[in-house]
């Protein structure tokens, strides 16, 4: 694969030391590794859109290549039913639970339960709002501020020379999750920094794409002048563009938009001059899962945060990339 991006910030790699016991900072041990077959029982949030049935794919296929039974469940956006799905997971026994969580917010307990049942716990592509931090682990996944500075930085950028402000509008994902609020931080800090981008409104489009029109829709009859767009995922961009075009817009041109995962659709859009910019953000975190699941369950010592890699692609080097998306 030839990939010619603006920016890479390269995967931490998985480091596992298989001797030794307790915690310390940087990372986690399991005591008293169990013996048998690996179970991983994993809740995945749900299946919004095509960067989560990627992620999904990913998880099931590297279980399947390294030899791991799988107890998968999908908690269909449910907070309450992926707590459950947890709980499941402690009364049948398995190995080590992993999940996206759909919501930070309502996870001590159960996880308190995991922990007194000597279940580790492996968090992805999301965080939880728990200040007892030895509850999970490891996490591994995005870096979500991160995304939402360079969907700033890149979209600034292409108003070097504007004699006024540059009036954004925000497509956020479902509310309370981890991506959400830190893309939406990560995008605030570095326009304000900036001082060109001026976010007027924001709008919910819940991941998919017929949110995304929808919440376009609602941008538009609220707001006289919109110069770009900051849509939170791919699949809500491109519901934007469906909502711009419309009512007569050409968008890419009026307005700019900027999105965030780098799916296929996404860049066929940016080919197609329909969308700007796309931030990375990897759904293939299976084998990365996977060699963790193996090292705690061997009772080895892992990294407590992995990151996924992560680039930007604008319409020129999606060319370079496309023929080898997967998702």
């Amino acid at each position: 694969m030839r990939r010619r991006s603006f920016v890479t910030l390269s995967a931490a790699g998985v480091c596992s030391v298989l001797a030794g016991c307790g915690r310390d900072k940087d990372g986690f041990n399991m005591r008293d590794a169990p013996r048998g077959p690996i179970i991983l029982g994993f809740s995945q949030v749900g299946a919004e859109g095509g960067w989560r049935k990627a992620n999904t794919a990913s998880i099931k296929k590297a279980a399947e290549r390294n030899r791991i039974d799988l107890n998968f469940k999908d908690a269909g956006g449910d907070p309450e039913r992926q707590i459950a799905d947890v709980h499941s997971f402690i009364d049948a026994k398995v190995s080590v639970i992993a999940f996206a969580p759909v919501v930070e917010t309502g996870w001590g307990e159960v996880l308190r339960r995991a922990r007194d049942a000597k279940i580790p716990v492996v968090l992805t592509d999301r965080l939880i709002d728990e200040p007892d931090t030895s509850l999970w682990a490891s996490s591994i996944g995005a870096e979500f501020a991160a995304e939402g500075n360079l969907a700033a930085l890149y979209l600034e950028n292409d108003y070097t020379a504007a004699q006024q402000t540059v009036n954004v509008v925000q497509i956020l994902g479902v509310a309370g999750a981890t991506p959400t609020k830190q893309r939406a931080e990560g995008f605030a800090a570095t326009a304000a920094k900036g001082g060109r981008l001026k976010i007027i409104d924001e709008e919910t489009g819940d991941w998919t794409k017929d949110g995304g029109k929808d919440a376009m829709t609602k941008l538009l009859r609220r707001n006289k002048r919109i110069d770009a767009v900051f849509a939170q995922n791919d699949d809500m961009g491109l519901g934007a563009v469906i909502a711009l075009e419309a009512v007569g817009k050409e968008p890419g041109k009026e307005p700019k938009i900027v999105t965030v995962d780098g799916t296929k659709a996404a860049l066929e859009g940016l080919i197609a001059g329909k969308l700007n910019y796309v931030v990375e953000c990897s759904p293939e975190i299976g084998e990365p899962l996977m060699a963790v699941v193996v090292d705690l369950f061997h009772g080895g010592r892992v990294q407590k945060q992995i990151r996924s890699e992560k680039a930007v692609f604008d319409p020129q080097n999606a060319a370079d990339e496309i023929a080898d998306r997967t998702y």
